[in-house]
């Protein structure tokens, strides 16, 4: 995607917006060592929609870890019935999500908790890959204990009632996000249409994403963690066989 970028427009990697805030109708973004002023802002950051304040009584950040195994070889694979590529989804919220991809790897989450991903440490990372390793033992006992090749965390949004933010928040500011984990697919939809609706365009899908419900109002800290932190060890207790 990179290669193909358009030449008007310039990517900027590693680069954390830290704060940003508006003033006279012009919007400072503050990154670690320069800001950038615009007229015109799009917020697509999904995850950290709440700590940028964007929505943020409509949004909370949830935390998943996942793990892909080497690919298998020829054994392994055929130990397993060769299939092709494929994906599951867990029937309860809580439960493993798993796919098959076209070079024979095996990539599981299981995970997803309230947790700082800039906070955790190995050790807090080799302890949840433990988990998802239970996970593919238990699926596919006959794979080796060391298959597994990497292991990482990330941040998706989660709102109350399952939908979306897809809005002008402001006078040139817009934000799309909240994707529930639905998907790389909902966030390119929402990602092309914000931008065509930042730029005074309209379409049909604009107007199917407008007509859905809105995210539902969300208590303040300490009520919010405390109940989502509820939620969570009870879904994953009735998700426990699904690990």
């Amino acid at each position: 995607m990179i290669d193909t970028l358009p030449r008007n427009v310039k990517l900027f990697e590693n680069s954390p917006l830290i704060s940003w805030k508006k003033n006279n109708d012009i919007i400072f973004c503050t990154f670690k060592d320069v800001t950038i002023k615009t007229k015109k802002i799009i917020f697509a950051t999904n995850g950290f929609l709440k700590s940028l304040r964007i929505k943020s009584n409509y949004n909370f950040p949830i935390t998943l870890t996942a793990s892909m195994t080497r690919s298998l070889t020829d054994d392994e694979f055929k130990s397993i019935g060769e299939p092709k590529e494929w994906g599951v989804l867990p029937v309860r919220p809580m439960g493993a999500t798993i796919r098959m991809t076209k070079d024979r790897r095996i990539l599981i989450r299981n995970t997803a908790e309230l947790y700082n991903p800039f906070e955790m440490s190995q050790s807090d990372l080799n302890k949840r890959k433990l988990n998802q390793k239970k996970g593919i033992k238990k699926r596919f006992p006959q794979l080796p204990d060391d298959i597994i090749n990497s292991s990482w965390s990330g941040i998706v949004s989660r709102s109350r009632n399952s939908s979306q933010i897809f809005e002008k928040i402001d006078k040139n500011i817009f934000a799309a996000g909240c994707y529930n984990g639905s998907g790389i697919g909902v966030g390119t939809l929402f990602g092309e249409q914000i931008a065509l609706k930042a730029s005074n365009e309209n379409t049909k899908e604009i107007e199917i994403i407008e007509a859905r419900n809105k995210p539902t109002w969300l208590p303040p800290e300490p009520f919010l963690s405390l109940g989502v932190k509820t939620r969570l060890i009870y879904e994953r207790l009735r998700a426990r066989s699904e690990i």
